[in-house]
């Protein structure tokens, strides 16, 4: 078998070779039972051209992570609907009190990142000629902090993350102190020279993608086109031992097939803007490598919709068990309206056989006028041909659905929660949420274009930078909404309530 690229040599990276530097790697990410990938990536770039590099998750000092997909409580059922409520509502002492309650609940909020802190300001010491800080946006509070620790000691740091896709955000940030800057884009390509020159005491350096702190906007580096020249993760520095179980995070491809729902974020922040693919050879080696080098039989693929190229999802069906024997995985999928999307019960069956546990899909809504309305292209009629087609092939599913998208009524709540009970037997998991508009969406643009009245949409508050606008909807405050909401949210407790299927407990909270 060909294992690939490894070490990184045929990535073509912007900047002169120079003396290696050190570097701090922050992995602000959410990730509580696997190490994340793209800081992985970019630990593997640069230990491959010689630099030391430390990794600081937050999991490996006590800093919870937030698990996907477990298990409801007892009285999850009250917890939400009183969540639903009390995001829906037009009561603006509500809604305030509950993002206050929100931000008591983050990962760091309460003193849980003492530690992570504590352990940081002892690595400042040591003098690192950089720290890189990837983030999600929910951490500013803890990165202001930790940038307070560096500019304190003259140590720069850049921010990044997948969500500074948008000029509003990257200024949002500005102000961190500090932070040098903000690097916005794929950032396995530009982050020698970017370090280079940060190290260097430039403060405006002319790198794609970065905007320097009090400068004018950087805009977005170009999408990485050649995904084969990246080396595989670096996944030495995480806390494996704190993890319950052993898995490893992997991607076929960068972006969606797919690409064109309205609601989704996912395709315009830095990451996911247009779709490329890797070889499935090289696929196949990267699961051979992390199998070797960290004992790592469980595999989740990371990609928005892993049949976007068939022929990488149909050769790993066939393939998956040579490259590594008695692996088990698991993956999300489009259900969507070509011919063939490599999801026929013949196609299951061989996803099982290859060792495929867990299967996602975003089924989102049981209304066909609402998933028109999202350009999700998918079919009610075929979303129960899959779920039921992947019970009867052993494979355990779950489905991501919300409420709330502009122009949902009554009725569209009641499909839904009328299309989960009728699948109850055949659907593990539901992640269900609240729907929320991200900057740079489709629905986004059209409100900024007048049409939040029309979309029945008010109370709008834009909040840059966290890359969202909250709302409120004049359906959400109709009896009639409100009961249908009642039932969909009792639909989703009774699926999540269950055990998940013994096959897949393995990935119980990864997925």
């Amino acid at each position: 078998m060909q294992i690939g690229v490894t070490d990184g040599a045929s990535l073509q990276v912007h900047g002169a070779a120079r003396k290696p530097l050190r570097v701090v790697l922050i992995d602000l990410n959410n990730f509580s039972r696997f190490p994340t990938l793209p800081v992985g990536l970019l630990c593997a770039v640069l230990r491959a051209a010689g630099h030391q590099v430390r990794v600081l998750s937050p999991f490996a000092t006590g800093m919870p992570g937030i698990p996907r997909g477990a298990r409801a409580g007892l009285f999850g059922l009250w917890d939400e609907r009183l969540r639903w409520w009390s995001a829906t509502t037009n009561s603006r002492l509500v809604r305030g009190a509950r993002r206050k309650l929100e931000a008591r609940r983050r990962p760091d909020a309460g003193g849980r990142s003492a530690e992570l802190e504590r352990t940081f300001e002892t690595v400042l010491d040591e003098r690192p000629d950089c720290v890189l800080v990837s983030t999600y946006l929910m951490y500013y509070e803890l990165v202001t902090r930790l940038g307070r620790a560096c500019q304190a000691r003259g140590v720069p740091m850049i921010v990044g993350g997948p969500a500074f896709h948008t000029p509003e955000t990257r200024k949002a940030w500005d102000g961190v102190p500090g932070s040098w800057g903000i690097y916005a884009g794929e950032g396995e390509r530009h982050v020698q020279a970017l370090l280079f020159a940060v190290a260097s005491g430039e403060r405006a350096p002319r790198v794609p993608g970065f905007t320097p702190s009090g400068g004018p906007d950087g805009g977005l580096a170009d999408p990485l086109t050649e995904l084969n020249m990246l080396p595989y993760p670096d996944y030495d520095d995480f806390p494996w031992d704190r993890y319950p179980n052993r898995i490893a995070s992997i991607l076929s491809a960068r972006g969606c097939g797919w690409g064109v729902c309205k609601f989704c974020s996912d395709v315009v922040t830095v990451n996911g803007r247009g779709f490329r693919s890797r070889s499935l050879e090289n696929v196949l080696g990267e699961l051979a490598h992390l199998h070797q080098r960290y004992q790592v039989k469980l595999f989740c693929f990371s990609d928005l919709k892993l049949n976007s190229d068939l022929a990488v999802w149909r050769g790993l069906c066939a393939q998956f068990q040579s490259a590594v024997p008695g692996a088990q995985w698991t993956c999300s999928v489009h259900v969507g309206p070509r011919p063939d999307e490599g999801l026929s019960e013949a196609d299951l069956v061989a996803a099982r056989k290859a060792g495929l546990v867990r299967i996602t899909t975003g089924l989102e809504s049981g209304s066909q006028r609402l998933l028109d309305a999202m350009a999700k292209g998918s079919r009610v009629a075929s979303y129960s041909a899959f779920y039921r087609a992947a019970k009867r092939a052993g494979i355990s599913t779950r489905a991501t659905a919300f409420s709330g998208y502009p122009g949902e009524r009554a009725e569209d709540l009641d499909q839904t929660a009328a299309f989960l009970d009728e699948h109850a037997d055949c659907i593990d998991r539901v992640h269900f949420s609240r729907f929320l508009i991200q900057s740079g969406t489709g629905i986004e643009r059209a409100l900024a274009g007048g049409s939040s009245s029309s979309l029945g949409l008010e109370n709008l508050q834009r909040l840059p930078g966290a890359a969202s606008v909250l709302h409120t909807s004049r359906a959400a405050q109709n009896w009639s909404y409100r009961l249908a909401a009642s039932r969909l949210l009792a639909a989703v407790h009774r699926i999540n309530r269950r055990h998940l299927d013994p096959i897949a407990r393995e990935f119980e909270g990864a997925m």
